[in-house]
């Protein structure tokens, strides 16, 4: 087994988690910031931000935490490689999914209201 195997079954795995998040979160998530947002640009750079941190964050806990010490990784079967960098992308997705909603869930909509609307009789 080549000594950047387990760098690459890692990385491997947690990207395609996190697209995978991405392609599933991305829609509604911009548009619930355009509801959220007062401008439409903030939204934009809010969803850039999440889906930065949905491909980051889980490729730092997959290296900090999931990854094999480099001196018994030729020791390890890919198998377990492979198992611990899932468990630690997942772990990761998860709890940014969580957050993530916790704290969408506890703003407000932005109101459309118009106030020449308002004046108009009510029919």
């Amino acid at each position: 087994m080549s000594d950047f195997f387990p760098l690459i079954t890692a990385l491997a795995i947690t990207l395609t988690l996190s697209s995978a998040t991405v392609f599933a979160l991305h829609h509604p998530l911009h548009k619930l910031l355009e509801a959220v947002c007062p401008l439409g640009f903030t939204a934009d750079f809010w969803t850039r931000a999440a889906v930065t941190v949905i491909y980051l964050l889980p490729l730092w806990v997959v290296l900090v935490f999931g990854m094999p010490d480099l001196e018994r990784a030729n020791y390890i079967v890919p198998g377990e490689i492979a198992r611990r960098a899932l468990a630690a992308a997942s772990f990761a997705l998860v709890g940014i999914v969580l957050a993530t909603g916790f704290r969408l869930a506890s703003l407000s909509v932005t109101s459309n209201y118009n106030r020449a609307d308002s004046e108009r009789p009510v029919r």
